[in-house]
């Protein structure tokens, strides 16, 4: 059974993160139950920034992260 929850936010933030999600093909749902399924599978959360220099190998960010989307559905 989904349940909801009601996070609080910067409205730039979430603007933000919202076209970002959207650019990939996702929605903010989305990102947040991955980010959700990475904590309790890492039993904890790691924040970083890519390199510019990593970012630039992701040229096809949609195909990317609909691979990355499906192989969630197992959790």
């Amino acid at each position: 059974m989904d349940t909801t929850m009601l996070v609080k936010t910067k409205k730039e933030l979430k603007t933000k993160a919202q076209a970002l999600a959207k650019d990939l093909g996702l929605s903010l749902t989305d990102v947040v139950n991955a980010s959700l399924r990475q904590f309790v599978v890492n039993q904890g959360i790691t924040i970083s920034k890519l390199p510019t220099e990593t970012l630039n190998v992701y040229t096809n960010k949609k195909e990317i992260m609909l691979a990355y989307k499906e192989s969630l559905k197992e959790f």
